[in-house]
């Protein structure tokens, strides 16, 4: 009697995993064996042991094994090729995948409107703890971020503000003032190019980490050329000067003109090919900042 279409046989499994011989297919003392008592038990038991996966592994799998809906629990680390991973290993490696890809701290643009998980925008607002009234993020998840702009920026660059939001002192570490839920700003990337650090370059010593700086033009110049002309000069009858009428009358003669010596503001506007503009800017495709956390 093999295995029917759910699986049972005339010897069932119990809830260990066990086979068992039901009542009736038992002999007893001085009964005749029958084949029909004998044969069908010896058929199930070389069918189960065709079909089951030993506990001792020998036996390799012929088709999918289907868990319906349980887990394998209590495996052991993968550790060759072709074997499962834990849960463990895999967030193990999802961590470090994370942690060595982008620092707390890493800076980079989204084309996007909302930062991305584990990310924050860089737009001048504070964080903290959840205690702490952070108006960009209160929440554990910031010390990290938290740490490492206190621990490479001083109050004066990054001033440190109490839960209410008025700049106070810092305290003896940032593990401190994050356990006294004060708030750290950021630094406000909004509608500003990035820039490198001279560091050590020598180009401009102060350019350095964390400096903001406003637009500016290079001084230049702007060639003219003047092919050499008189400025008529109209006075009042003073040394040098000639009245109005005599002025008109000189010009009507032809007659020569003066030379004004007498200083005159003048300017200069560059439109480009769009009209001008409010700000010196090269070609730029804008993309949402964020940091780390």
């Amino acid at each position: 009697m093999p295995f029917d279409a759910n699986g049972v046989t005339a010897i069932p499994f119990d809830s260990n995993g066990n086979a068992s011989l039901v009542p009736g297919y038992l002999a007893v003392s001085g009964q005749t064996i029958l084949a029909s008592q004998h044969n069908p038990p010896l058929e199930d038991i070389a069918s189960m042991l065709s079909q089951v996966v030993l506990r001792s592994g020998v036996t390799p799998l012929s088709g999918n094994l289907s868990a319906a809906g349980f887990k394998i629990t209590n495996a052991a680390s993968g550790s060759a090729d072709g074997d499962y991973v834990t849960m463990a290993q895999l967030n193990a490696v999802i961590a470090s995948v994370t942690a060595g890809t982008v620092p707390t701290g890493g800076v980079a643009g989204f084309r996007m409107t909302t930062p991305p998980t584990g990310w924050i925008k860089e737009n001048g607002g504070t964080i903290g703890s959840a205690a702490s009234g952070a108006t960009n993020r209160a929440n554990a998840d910031t010390e990290a971020l938290f740490t490492l702009l206190w621990t490479n920026f001083n109050q004066a660059t990054l001033p440190i503000q109490n839960s209410a939001g008025a700049v106070t002192a810092r305290g003896a570490s940032a593990a401190a003032d994050f356990a006294a839920a004060k708030r750290m700003p950021l630094f406000d990337s909004r509608t500003r190019f990035l820039r490198g650090a001279d560091d050590g370059l020598g180009y401009d010593a102060s350019i350095i980490v964390g400096l903001a700086q406003d637009d500016l033009i290079k001084n230049h110049i702007h060639p003219i050329t003047d092919p050499g002309h008189a400025h008529p000069q109209q006075g009042s009858g003073s040394p040098g000067g000639v009245t109005t009428a005599k002025y008109e009358a000189a010009l009507t003669a032809g007659a020569p003109q003066g030379t004004n010596t007498a200083n005159a503001a003048t300017g200069i506007t560059i439109n480009n090919n769009t009209g001008g503009g409010s700000e010196t800017r090269p070609r730029s495709s804008v993309v949402l900042y964020c940091i780390k956390l």
